[in-house]
């Protein structure tokens, strides 16, 4: 029987916004907000938070504990690897790789994710992004899913000759170096989930969070944590200038598409 954790990928040294994770929203910690989204998957069968053995963090594991939320300590820089542990420890043979800067990803998209991953039998890694290319992305930053099995991390991890750009982005190797050997696809969404991908709802600046923070109390006292895309691009249609406060900054990028 498949067992499908989901991975949250949370720390507190973030290099342009420290302590996002943990900013509060109406005394919602970020983290907070989305275990309580990801909890509303039907088909996630649990849920690991993946943070680091650094004194700092034990923050993030004390909201675990607070929340009922599994959760491992590892390596800071060896995210694959701490994946990998946190596969391990949960038993979860599928996983579904998000991280904590994106906290309001639709769980309803995760799940037609899930869905389509599981009856596509050739499939080794599905995603939404592009793949690292802009041009095919489905969503905007923000609403990124990755969803492969985690034996398959292991592989990568013998194969990645520990380079460290490999170590740190735990799917680089799937793009790069694994497309002569894997299965990607890079999934056609239905119109139901679509959201102009020049919209930003990620957070790695303090705009970004100011953006999270005016959908998030938008929604919080009618719909709280069961707002869906079609509601988030509801609310930026309506707000063009509170959508816009953020769309001037660039993601941080890395080459994902070539080895050099």
């Amino acid at each position: 029987m498949q067992n499908i954790l989901c991975t949250i990928e949370a720390r507190m040294n973030s290099s342009r916004f420290p302590g996002k994770v943990l900013k509060k929203i109406n005394n919602t910690t970020i983290l907070e907000i989305l275990f309580e989204r990801v909890k509303k998957c039907k088909r996630i069968h649990n849920i690991a938070l993946a943070t680091t053995r650094n004194k700092i963090d034990d923050k993030i594991v004390k909201i675990c504990k607070k929340n009922g939320i599994s959760y491992y300590r590892g390596s800071e820089n060896n995210v694959l690897q701490r994946i990998i542990k946190t596969s391990e420890k949960f038993n979860g043979n599928i996983i579904v790789q998000l991280t904590a800067d994106n906290p309001i990803v639709d769980p309803e998209m995760i799940d037609y994710m899930i869905n389509f991953f599981l009856k596509k039998k050739n499939v080794d890694y599905l995603t939404n992004n592009g793949m690292g290319n802009f041009e095919l992305r489905n969503v905007p930053y923000g609403q990124d899913v990755q969803i492969f099995y985690s034996h398959h991390l292991k592989k990568n991890l013998l194969l990645s000759k520990q380079k460290k750009e490999l170590l740190e982005h735990p799917s680089l190797f799937f793009y790069r170096e694994g497309k002569a050997i894997y299965n990607l696809m890079n999934i056609k969404l239905p119109k139901k989930f679509f959201i102009d991908k020049f919209y930003r709802l990620t957070i790695d600046h303090k705009k970004d969070f100011e953006l999270i923070k005016s959908i998030y109390q938008y929604f919080n006292k009618k719909k709280k944590y069961e707002f869906k895309n079609k509601d988030i691009l509801f609310f930026l249609k309506k707000n063009p200038k509170i959508a816009k406060i953020n769309t001037h900054l660039k993601q941080k990028t890395i080459n994902l598409l070539h080895d050099e």
